[in-house]
Formats: structure tokens, sequence, C-alpha cells
């Protein structure tokens, strides 16, 4: 599926490229087509990973979301199987 065919909506935006590829994965996994962009803020020091969702699929991505653990370390076990840490 190409990028271009869906209208996007932001989903939700890490500091940590691996939790926001791993949330993507999940997303994905369940049917829920994503992509995922990185912002600097304002700084121009530090970057998020924003996470967008398929607009008509963001109900449903919320929903994927809310039966996932809450902590971003526990969302990256969940997705890789890896302990995150210092790379």
């Amino acid at each position: 599926m190409t990028a271009g065919a869906y209208e996007w909506e932001a989903f939700r935006a890490f500091l940590d490229r691996g939790v926001a590829d791993a949330l993507s994965a999940r997303l994905e996994s369940e049917g829920v087509p994503t992509k995922l962009e990185s912002r600097r803020l304002e700084s121009a020091v530090e970057t998020h990973f924003v996470v967008f969702v398929t607009k008509k699929l963001a109900h449903r991505a919320r929903w994927i979301l809310a039966q996932l653990p809450s902590d971003e370390a526990e969302v990256f076990f969940m997705a890789t199987a890896e302990l995150p840490g210092p790379e």
C-alpha cells in the first residue's frame, strides 16, 4: 500500500526511534497502516519520532494501544522481545 493513498493523522510521538518503530510494527501487524516521520524540536537538538495512522483506522489504533502496557519500555519489549538500553 502506498503512503499517498491515505489521509494520515498524527497518533503518538516518542523521543526513542525504537519505541516508535515497535508501535508502528504492532499496529501494522493488527492491520492499521502507519508511517513514521522524524521531527526536530524547537531547540533543533532533540528529535522526536511521530507515528501516523490512517484517519479511517485511528479508532482501531487507539483501541490497540489501550490493550498494550503503558510504559514505553514495555511496549518496546512486547514488540521486539529485546530489552531497551543504551546503545
